[in-house]
């Protein structure tokens, strides 16, 4: 049994000792890890009914952006752009002069910089 749990995710090793033992301290000082860690891991667990899917890492990335730039905001800055040849300093006057759109240098040097990379990446 021993040489089985080398091979299996750690976080599956835990619950499958977990269930042999049944004692969450063994658990613990066999893996060298913290009751939090391992309540919260078991917990998810539990919750899955078993299924080992649920010991993978979960995304920290945000599920929206309210504060996100508006896609027209950033369909006018790529037409100013194109327009006038301006940089994001330019292009900051520009778009608040013409359009009464306020987007920092930052932001619009970020965006451009983005559609950069992306055009970038679809070339090679």
């Amino acid at each position: 049994m021993e040489q089985d749990m080398k091979s299996l995710h750690p976080r599956l090793a835990w619950m499958m000792v977990y269930e042999e033992t049944k004692s969450v301290q063994a658990v613990c000082e066999k893996f060298n890890i913290s009751r939090k860690t391992f309540y919260k891991w078991l917990k998810r667990y539990r919750e899955s009914q078993g299924d080992s899917v649920s010991l993978r890492d979960r995304s920290r990335r945000p599920h929206r952006f309210p504060r996100a730039t508006s896609e027209d905001h950033i369909a006018l800055l790529y037409k100013a752009k194109e327009e006038t040849g301006f940089g994001q300093r330019r292009l900051r006057s520009y778009l608040a002069e013409t359009y009464n759109v306020s987007l920092s240098e930052r932001t619009i040097w970020k965006i451009l910089k983005r559609a950069q990379d992306e055009q970038m990446a679809s070339q090679g």
